[in-house]
């Protein structure tokens, strides 16, 4: 008979909202939207960082483009816009219930200077786009048309979902069922060799 795969695990789901501004009303909105973490975002950002190696790295700037969502072997987003001074907005971390972290930006009306059409967006860890860097995360939404006097708001979550209170239950009820077992082989080793302090326990 097969053995039952065992589910338990961390998995890393992120999400995105993106919003369009303009004179204080949104004008634009994309919903929440599920994000692709890149093989290298799981690797430099994730695992490298909570080892604590060399080449780790951290979210610090978000970025749009035009382009399509990235591939999981992508390093950059897909055409990034790169035309205009300070087009990468530096985020502002925080984090919720301690599972949560949430990425938040800003890119200013006064940014770009001619209209463009937005598609795509995506975190990073470097501000100038001539250093590139790598990309940890993005996805693409539907296309939207950015005036010069219009805003961007964005807040970007990564979620972590452990499961370790599951687990730390299985082994709770492990050790529980060895102690059981283990008292009750002692109980039947005391009863045969005649225990008195066994034998004023039973009566």
């Amino acid at each position: 008979m097969a053995k039952k795969m065992n589910k338990d695990g961390v998995s890393a789901k992120g999400f995105f909202r993106l919003q369009i501004n303009e004179d204080g009303k949104v004008v634009g909105d994309t919903g929440w939207k599920k994000n692709q973490v890149t093989n290298e975002g799981f690797q430099d950002y994730l695992c490298q960082t909570l080892a604590g190696m060399a080449g780790s790295k951290t979210i610090s700037y978000a970025m749009l483009g035009t382009g399509t969502a990235p591939a999981s072997d992508a390093t950059a987003l897909d055409g990034e816009i790169t035309d205009a001074e300070d087009t990468r907005c530096a985020v502002t971390p925080t984090t919720i219930a301690s599972k949560t972290v949430q990425f938040a930006f800003t890119l200013a009306s006064s940014v770009y200077t001619a209209p463009k059409t937005i598609q795509n967006v995506g975190l990073i860890n470097h501000s100038s786009t001539a250093t590139a860097g790598t990309i940890f995360c993005g996805n693409t939404y539907t296309t939207s048309a950015l005036a010069t006097n219009q805003s961007v708001c964005q807040e970007y979550w990564r979620t972590l979902s452990a499961m370790i209170f599951k687990k730390i239950l299985k082994l709770r009820e492990h050790l529980l069922e060895t102690i059981r077992s283990e008292t009750q082989k002692w109980g039947r080793s005391e009863t045969i060799i005649g225990s008195p302090t066994l034998c004023r326990m039973m009566g």
